[in-house]
């Protein structure tokens, strides 16, 4: 991470003042209360928002404006990232607002939570530590004056912090959970134990009903034999009962044929009596019927009629026409005067027409008189033909009935001569009927008895098999719960040998690791504070760092306290401190980016002139890419690549580059 500048609107004592950060080492020079630790404040804020009890939005809102904000531009795997956080002032507090976050130019609106998600994991603090996010950048990048002798006094905290830091107290929390593990371990021997405490009983039961089953199956195998016996008895039986079954079937057939001839015979009976009766009506009939030999042509006569009925029908239009005609003459010889031409007529010339049309009508008349006259004769002679063709016909049709009855009564007398023979014969066939009913009955009522029999068989089989059944199933669930206690039996043994290893290895091996790991995380430690150390104060003081990390000062053989020391020697204890963490902590973490820069807050407090002129060295020792100092030390101004000056002007702060 390199930071490239930071905005700040409205913060503390600023208004609204825009700040570059070139790489190399940059100072913040300024005098006390001029607004240098503003702009820490103000990137940490930019960073990860306001902490409750540590960085309050009242800290940071200028009095008087109810808006402010901080923007913040760095770099980051050589990507550009920009965030922007907002302040509002509410009745009692000032709060957070949603910011925004610009990565290589794509905006995100982000709540103030979210926000801080996205830059740790830009800086790529892995999950296992986010929740201690704080105290890794704290101890590495920026750490605020007043936070260092905290570090430094509250050992307890300050240890318990490095182990979380590095990882080291997760194998406290092995450790607890190890002894809730065995915890759940001698629950879990207890459920088991409880599970196999009755294992004999239960295999004592098993083989009572084992032998229960050997002995119902013997006796399955009886029962067996002895349905199968009831079953050949059985099926001799129905054989034989189909027998005679088949044999009341026969008469039952036999019955009902002379039932069947007995009333064809009736039927045939009383047909041939009815055919007598028609041949003697036949023959009453023909001796009645005429026996003429006279013939009429009908034909010719409908021919005649036909042609007669023409002419009447010819002279009957005639008729109308002269009819028509007369009258219209009648009319003008009446009228004197012509219907056409309106010209007087003659009548005497009109009545000669007048006459002749008369005579026409009356030779008309004649005709028509002898025509009528003609086909009513024609008519009798063809009624009285009619008649007698008809007389004829019945005649003919007498004599075919009394031909075909003849032969009908023949082959009726033949017909029941047979079925009085095939009668005779059923009556023969049927003569065995009530011996064959009472064998029916009989073997009908063995049959019952012998299905009695096997029912009870059966009842008792079914019995002998659902016990089977029942102890099937016990000793299958037997079986499973048999399983389940030897189970249980073997986890306690295997329960135990872990418990076992537990306490006595494990939690042992715990301690031991924990020891190795702290004692290379203390010895790291060590070396890098005193060669920190060694730098600012030389070789007047012997140092190092102790198991609880903390820093032990001899001199002259004799260990001195930190409270002890003057302020530029606790000064110089700070900040070797301070640097010995951040090398330690960039090394062990691998997956951090925020190592290619170091904030130091008011290092050198108390510095003589001499140990000011050694932060030369410590800038150069450190090779980092970029270093902010903010000081106040007009001589620091020459050790560093870039001077930002910081001075307040009627209650705002101002920068000079």
């Amino acid at each position: 991470m390199l930071l490239k500048s930071i905005r700040l609107q409205n913060i503390r004592s600023y208004l609204d003042q825009e700040i570059d950060f070139p790489l190399g080492s940059t100072l913040l020079s300024g005098d006390v209360g001029c607004g240098k630790s503003t702009i820490l404040l103000a990137m940490d804020f930019g960073l990860f928002g306001l902490r409750k009890g540590e960085l309050e939005g009242t800290d940071l809102l200028r009095h008087g404006k109810d808006r402010g904000s901080v923007t913040l531009i760095f770099e980051i795997d050589g990507r550009e990232v920009e965030i922007t956080r907002t302040l509002k002032r509410t009745k009692d507090s000032a709060s957070q607002d949603s910011g925004t976050l610009i990565i290589d130019g794509k905006v995100q609106e982000l709540m103030p939570v979210e926000l801080k998600s996205k830059i740790l994991e830009l800086f790529g603090y892995s999950q296992e530590i986010l929740k201690k996010n704080r105290p890794i950048f704290r101890y590495t990048v920026y750490t605020p004056q007043e936070k260092m002798k905290d570090i430094l006094f509250d050992a307890d905290t300050r240890l318990s912090t490095l182990r979380k830091i590095f990882a080291t107290d997760k194998y406290g929390v092995i450790k607890s959970n190890a002894k809730i593990f065995v915890t759940e371990l001698r629950s879990m021997k207890r459920e088991n134990e409880a599970v196999s405490r009755d294992l004999e009983a239960k295999l004592a039961e098993k083989e009572e009903k084992e032998t229960e089953k050997e002995r119902l199956l013997v006796l399955l195998d009886k029962q067996s034999v002895d349905i199968s016996a009831i079953d050949a008895a059985l099926a001799e039986k129905q054989e034989y009962f189909e027998d005679v079954r088949k044999k009341m079937d026969e008469i039952s057939s036999v019955r009902k044929a002379i039932a069947r001839v007995e009333s064809e015979l009736k039927a045939k009976l009383q047909r041939e009596a009815k055919v007598v009766r028609d041949l003697a009506d036949i023959a009453e009939k023909m001796s009645s019927a005429p026996g003429s030999g006279e013939t009429v042509d009908v034909v010719s006569l409908k021919r005649r009629i036909d042609e007669m009925e023409e002419k009447k029908e010819k002279i009957i239009r005639e008729n109308a026409v002269v009819s028509s005609e007369f009258r219209r003459l009648e009319g003008i010889m009446k009228d004197g005067v012509c219907s056409f031409c309106n010209q007087p007529v003659s009548k005497g010339d009109f009545q000669k027409r007048l006459d002749e049309r008369l005579r026409v009508m009356q030779e008309l008349k004649r005709n028509m008189d002898f025509i009528t006259a003609s086909v009513a004769g024609l008519r009798s002679d063809l009624s009285r033909g009619e008649k007698l063709q008809y007389e004829r016909r019945l005649l003919d049709e007498y004599r075919r009935q009394q031909i075909s009855l003849e032969g009908e009564k023949q082959s009726l007398s033949s017909e029941i001569a047979v079925l009085h023979g095939e009668l005779d014969m059923l009556a023969n066939q049927a003569g065995s009927e009530d011996e064959v009913a009472k064998v029916f009955s009989r073997v009908q009522e063995e049959i019952s008895v012998i299905n009695r029999s096997k029912v009870v068989a059966e009842k008792e089989k079914a019995r002998c098999e659902q016990q089977l059944y029942d102890i099937d199933g016990f000793l299958k669930s037997a079986e499973r719960e048999i399983l389940e206690k030897r189970k249980a039996k073997e986890k306690i043994l295997c329960i135990n040998e872990l418990m076992n290893w537990m306490d006595s290895y494990f939690t042992a091996l715990m301690d031991v690791i924990e020891k190795h790991v702290m004692a290379a995380l203390q010895s790291a430690f060590n070396d890098y504070f005193q060669k920190w150390f060694g730098i600012i104060m030389g070789d007047q003081f012997s140092v190092r760092i102790d198991e609880n990390f903390s820093p032990v000062i001899e001199q002259n053989g004799y260990v001195t306290e930190y409270t002890n020391l003057s302020g530029g020697e606790k000064t110089a204890v700070a900040l070797a401190y301070r640097l010995a963490l951040n090398r330690v902590i960039n090394s062990m973490i691998e997956t951090i980016k925020t190592r290619d820069m170091l904030i130091l807050d008011e290092p050198t407090d108390g510095f003589s002139s001499e140990q000011l002129d050694r932060i030369r060295d410590i800038i150069a020792e450190l090779q980092l890419k970029q270093i902010i100092l903010v000081s106040h030390e007009p001589k620091i101004d020459t050790f560093v690549d870039n001077v930002i000056k910081v001075y307040k002007e009627e209650h705002v702060s101002r920068i000079v580059s």
